[in-house]
C-alpha cells in the first residue's frame, strides 16, 4: 500500500489507543485517505462514518 505520508501510520496506531469511542473510526479514516490507491468514494465514506 503506498501512502502520501508514512509516518501517519504511527499517528493512527496512537489514536486509536485512546479511550475514546471515536478513535478507531477516526485512525480508519486517517489509514484510508493517506491510501494513494483508494479511490475518493471509499475516502469520503470512512470520513463520515467518523461524524456519524
Amino acid at each position: 500500500m503506498k501512502k502520501h505520508y508514512p509516518k501517519l501510520e504511527s499517528v493512527s496506531k496512537v489514536i486509536e489507543t485512546l479511550p475514546h469511542p471515536q478513535c478507531k473510526s477516526i485512525a480508519k479514516a486517517i489509514r484510508v485517505c493517506n491510501d494513494k490507491k483508494t479511490d475518493l468514494p471509499t475516502k469520503l465514506c470512512a470520513v463520515a462514518l467518523v461524524f456519524i
